[in-house]
């Protein structure tokens, strides 16, 4: 079978990987402690909804994180962190919420799930999305020509609901949110201006139907990547795809960056393009996500990073995490549910953790939750080295700490030292 068949056959699975996979259980702590999920306010069991739905999970006991789950003709994932705990998010006291009117009709199910040190809560939530008798028909979000503008810009928020080619749009400083509609595609990137101040948050409502893809050919142009900033701002990316940019799919390197149900492919298969995926600022997290690029997947470059059931497709070109391609850059790796998936017939320029450049002594950290970092290889394809040191690269150290010993000890066979190499290496510790 061809190398673009088995890619295929790779998207066609991986999605449901990156978005979801199994919750694990903890161990039950005491009753006090045990989290639970007193109510889902916002929709109710059964419901027929035809707007914008607020959904909050309202907990008690002690929860680490609430993760939400959507099934139906239209999905998605999202999980909080600290109260309050609404699905998709909010902007301090603002909830944007899940706008039933750009969904397909169907039914659904919401599951949510409370976790915390005393095990797990559980509660699904099934309703309707459908117009009741007698009700306007929405704003068609498949595509084609709207009759309103696009985007309509209500408080703040700009709704995209019919394909449009943006260019390089530049982010007005009122806007707080962008929702690209489902069936959706917008052409170009977004340009967020260096002196905002404001958080901002792009979001689809479709995974994989709202879409933003590259108007033009490959440029090396930090302006031209999918979504570029140099602000310092919080930067929320969630549930929708990114296709074949014109860069990078994201640049962001002074921003928190929260990047959740993504999906960053290049599917255009002549494997030099510069479509690198995360490039985030310091504490920033991706979470459910899936990338499958032609560059490094991710940049440890700018302080800590934590990975979090996410699925990254290694193909020949890129490393899944990039240490530097030179003397600079800071930062630790928690790795809570990654893995990485080698998809090249005929060997890599990179391994899984690469240091591309430099020849000052410089450490980077992996450090791994459990049993968070699994390594697969799909079929006809080769391994990828685990660790590489690029062709002069020297002084550096790879730590590694936790994780299965098996698989992250460093060795002859998994480590790539190229030439002119010298004093590198890679430390493990506490591995099991």
């Amino acid at each position: 079978m061809p190398r673009r068949s088995w890619r295929q056959l790779a998207l066609a699975g991986l999605v449901v990987a990156a978005g979801g996979g199994a919750w694990a259980v903890a161990p039950t702590a005491s009753a006090d402690d045990a989290p639970r999920i007193t109510q889902l306010a916002g929709v109710t069991e059964g419901a027929t909804l035809s707007g914008t739905a607020r959904i909050e999970a309202r907990t008690s006991g002690t929860v680490d994180r609430v993760e939400f789950s959507l099934s139906g003709a239209s999905t998605a994932t999202w999980t909080e962190r600290q109260t309050p705990y609404y699905f998709l998010g909010n902007n301090g006291t603002t909830a944007p919420g899940w706008n039933a009117a750009s969904a397909p009709d169907g039914a659904y199910a919401l599951a949510v799930r409370a976790i915390g040190p005393g095990g797990t809560s559980q509660q699904t939530v099934r309703f309707t999305v459908g117009q009741q008798a007698g009700e306007p028909a929405p704003t068609p979000t498949t595509g084609g020509n709207a009759s309103t503008a696009n985007p309509s810009v209500s408080n703040g928020v700009a709704t995209f609901t019919a394909n449009k080619t943006i260019g390089k749009l530049s982010v007005p400083d009122s806007w707080t949110e962008i929702v690209i509609g489902a069936g959706v595609t917008l052409k170009g990137n977004f340009f967020i201006p260096a002196n905002r101040t404001k958080a901002l948050t792009i979001t689809g409502r479709n995974k994989q139907t709202s879409q933003l893809t590259g108007d033009g050919p490959h440029a090396k142009d930090y302006a031209r990547a999918g979504v570029t900033t140099e602000a310092k701002i919080k930067l929320t990316l969630r549930n929708y795809t990114s296709v074949n940019p014109r860069f990078y799919h994201m640049w962001a390197k002074n921003a928190q960056v929260v990047m959740s149900g993504m999906r960053y492919i290049d599917n255009r298969d002549v494997g030099s393009n510069n479509s690198d995926g995360f490039s985030g600022g310091d504490d920033s997290l991706i979470e459910n996500t899936l990338i499958d690029t032609w560059d490094d997947s991710a940049k440890l470059y700018t302080g800590d990073l934590t990975i979090r059931d996410t699925t990254i497709v290694h193909n020949r070109n890129g490393a899944p995490i990039q240490m530097a391609w030179g003397d600079y850059g800071q930062g630790t790796a928690s790795l809570d549910g990654l893995t990485v998936i080698s998809n090249s017939p005929n060997g890599y320029n990179q391994g899984v953790f690469s240091w591309a450049g430099g020849t000052k002594a410089d450490t980077r950290t992996i450090r791994i939750v459990g049993a968070g970092f699994v390594r697969k290889v799909n079929p006809g394809m080769v391994e990828a080295p685990l660790y590489a040191f690029k062709d002069g690269v020297k002084n550096k150290t790879i730590r590694v700490e936790g994780g299965d010993c098996s698989v992250v000890r460093s060795t002859s066979a998994n480590t790539f030292q190229g030439a002119n190499t010298s004093g590198n290496k890679v430390v493990v510790t506490g591995c099991r």
